[in-house]
C-alpha cells in the first residue's frame, strides 16, 4: 500500500529466462522472492512509466543479474531519483517471446505503458498501469475518498481523469491508441497499477471504460 491505494506487481514467466516482473514493490515478503528464485528467477525488472520505479533497487538485489527497464520517455526523471541504470523498454520490446508484448500507446506526454501476455490456454492479461483503477473504499480515508471523486477518481473499476493529466496530452488519439490494442487481444484479467485485479467480466467493463 502506498495510502491512497495498493499498488500491484505483475510477473509473467518468459520462459527458460526466468520472470518479468511489471511495477516490482517495496516491502515484499521474502517468500515471494524465494517462490520466483525456484521457479527460475528473475530476468527483467520493469518500471511501467517515470514514477513506479521504487522497489527496484531491493529487488535488483535480490536478483543481481535481473535488468531494469523503463520507457524512454521516462528516463529522465528516473535518473534524477534512483541509482540505478536503466534501459530503454522499448529496446526490451524485440527480446520478449511469442504472446508478450510492451504497448506504447500514442497521445502521451509521459508514458506509461501497458503489457499484453498470453497465457497458453489462449486467455489474455493486461496490465493497464495508472491510467485505470479498481480501488475500494477501503484504499482510501473518507476525505480523500470525498477528493477524489471530485477529482474524476475515487473506488471502483474506472478510467482516471487526474492520473491522464500526467500522462495524457491527445486523449482521442491515447483512446484509439488502446481500444485498438484491447479488440486485437481481449481481456480475461486485466491488472491496474492500482486496486484489485479484475477478474470477471474484464472485457466488456474495460470497453465500456474506452468509450
Amino acid at each position: 500500500s502506498w495510502g491512497p491505494a495498493n499498488a500491484n506487481t505483475l510477473a509473467l514467466k518468459l520462459g527458460s529466462t526466468g520472470w518479468m516482473v511489471i511495477s516490482p514493490a517495496l516491502g515484499v515478503p521474502a517468500s515471494v522472492y524465494d517462490e520466483l528464485e525456484r521457479e527460475g528467477g528473475v530476468s527483467v525488472l520493469l518500471a511501467p512509466n517515470a514514477y513506479h520505479y521504487r522497489g527496484q533497487a531491493a529487488w535488483q538485489r535480490r536478483f543481481p543479474e535481473a535488468r531494469s527497464f523503463a520507457p524512454r520517455g521516462s528516463l529522465e526523471r528516473i535518473a534524477k531519483k534512483a541509482t540505478l541504470t536503466f534501459t530503454c523498454a522499448e529496446e526490451l520490446a524485440g527480446e520478449l517471446p511469442a504472446g508478450v508484448e510492451l504497448v506504447f500507446p500514442q497521445g502521451q506526454k509521459s508514458p506509461d505503458m501497458l503489457v499484453r501476455f498470453n497465457a497458453t490456454s489462449g486467455e489474455t492479461t493486461w496490465w493497464l498501469g495508472d491510467l485505470f483503477s479498481n480501488t475500494s473504499p477501503a484504499d482510501q480515508v473518507w476525505w480523500l475518498r470525498a477528493l477524489s471523486r471530485l477529482a474524476g477518481s475515487g473506488p471502483g473499476y474506472r478510467r482516471n481523469a487526474r492520473p491522464e493529466l500526467v500522462y495524457v496530452n491527445e486523449r482521442q488519439a491515447w483512446l484509439a491508441s488502446v481500444r485498438r490494442a484491447l479488440v486485437q487481444y481481449p481481456p480475461a484479467l486485466v491488472v491496474p497499477a492500482h486496486g484489485d485485479a479484475i477478474v470477471a467480466d474484464a472485457e466488456p467493463r474495460t470497453t465500456a471504460l474506452l468509450r
